[in-house]
């Protein structure tokens, strides 16, 4: 796979969009997810964000050590399967 390229101090934006029928927890190593909820300044910090079956999702990341770093969603059987 290829590297998403974030840099250190460098606030990046992702937006997942979940296109399957199940939830996906997702995870990057090390850092705090910060989610755009939509209202302002009240955005929660997160290690791991559910993004629900059919649904979107963005957040916002500033790596403050360098990578890489591993992006993967928390669902066991994925590894079981090399996702």
């Amino acid at each position: 796979p290829t590297p998403i390229p974030i840099r250190f101090g460098e606030t990046t934006r992702f937006t997942l969009v979940n296109d399957t029928m199940m939830d996906h927890p997702m995870h990057i190593h090390g850092m705090f997810l910060v989610v755009e909820t939509g209202t302002g300044d009240r955005r929660p910090h997160k290690h791991t964000v559910l993004v629900k079956a059919g649904e979107r999702m963005s957040f916002d990341v500033t790596p403050d050590e360098e990578g890489p770093f591993a992006f993967h969603c928390h669902l066991l059987f994925h590894m079981e399967f090399g996702m």
